[in-house]
């Protein structure tokens, strides 16, 4: 079975919030669901076109100054589609890592080119860490009615812990055979 777009359903979700523009709506994915869930502009704004076209969204022009901008708004249809997507179970994600597929071939290499990639992933998990525990501090101050969004991070912030323990105990393994 061919796996459903879910482009449309980002933007609607962000809709329910409130009436947004393209560039408002790629900027909230940014810093939000960027760590877990990517849309790219080039994916958002024909994504906007083809739910203003399935009436999912009405837009209108504003001004900003002398700017114009299209802002959108869901509407019943839209909020209609929005539930039946989420109330459908998960499809499987094709989970892509490019370090556990050198961790996978390591044995074709050297061991010190491993430890390197391994050193570099931990450094880069330690900073994601560190970056997801300044977010989940502004979510409970300044958000704290996006309750979702604070438990979505923490499965985030799981991930991370279980990765870099897995990492450091490598460290620890290798330390003790040399």
């Amino acid at each position: 079975m061919a796996k459903t777009n879910k482009t449309k359903f980002v933007i609607l979700g962000f809709l329910l919030d409130g009436s947004r523009s393209g560039y408002e709506i790629g900027q909230i994915i940014k810093k939000s669901t960027n760590n877990f869930w990517q849309e790219s502009d080039a994916s958002i704004y024909p994504a906007l076109k083809l739910l203003a076209k399935e009436k999912m969204v009405s837009s209108e022009t504003a001004y900003v100054g002398k700017r114009r901008k299209e802002v959108f708004t869901i509407t019943k249809a839209g909020k209609k589609a929005f539930m039946e997507w989420y109330k459908k179970p998960p499809e499987q994600d094709m989970h892509r890592e490019e370090f556990l597929l050198k961790l996978f071939f390591a044995t074709e290499t050297t061991k010190e080119e491993m430890d390197c990639h391994c050193e570099q992933k931990l450094k880069e998990l330690k900073e994601t860490q560190e970056k997801y525990k300044q977010i989940e501090k502004f979510l409970k101050k300044e958000l704290p009615k996006k309750t979702y969004w604070l438990k979505t991070l923490q499965v985030g912030l799981a991930h991370l812990e279980v990765d870099i323990h897995w990492l450091q105990q490598q460290r620890e393994t290798n330390a003790k055979h040399h």
